[in-house]
């Protein structure tokens, strides 16, 4: 069964620019609210600048407080870094001794077969020449 009669909403979403907009047209629909309002110009003008201060004044304010986050994220970060930079020259360090420890090992075991077998050799070339008295 089809229902022709149903609604059909379609959500969009901008991102935010709607919102920036709308800030615009506030900013300067207060603006000409200002230029155009029933007042004299000296008070007028002396609002503005006023207005203008504080607007000035909250922008400093505001950068200092992205200049300091951008700072303190930035020594956190550095901070991270260098952990993570000595957590790897740590396990550098400690992979070199397993490989020195591995080596002086084989070498160690190789040192004592070339002995087994050198000592071998010289029973086996004794047995010779014991055997027949040295005469070949």
């Amino acid at each position: 069964m089809r229902n022709d009669d149903r609604d059909v909403t379609y959500v969009e979403q901008d991102g935010g620019s709607t919102a920036k907009w709308f800030l615009l047209g506030a900013l300067v629909g207060a603006g000409l609210g200002l230029l155009f309002a029933p007042q004299s110009g000296e008070r007028t003008r002396r609002d503005i600048t006023r207005r203008a201060n504080k607007l000035r004044r909250d922008a400093e304010d505001r950068f200092e407080e992205v200049v300091d986050e951008v700072e303190t994220r930035g020594r956190k970060a550095k901070e991270r870094v260098e952990e993570w930079a000595e957590d790897v020259a740590d396990e550098v360090r400690e992979g070199r001794r397993t490989i020195e420890r591995t080596a002086n090992s084989a070498r160690d075991e190789l040192e004592r077969r070339l002995a087994d077998a050198r000592a071998r050799r010289r029973a086996a070339v004794d047995a010779v020449v014991g055997d027949d008295g040295g005469t070949a």
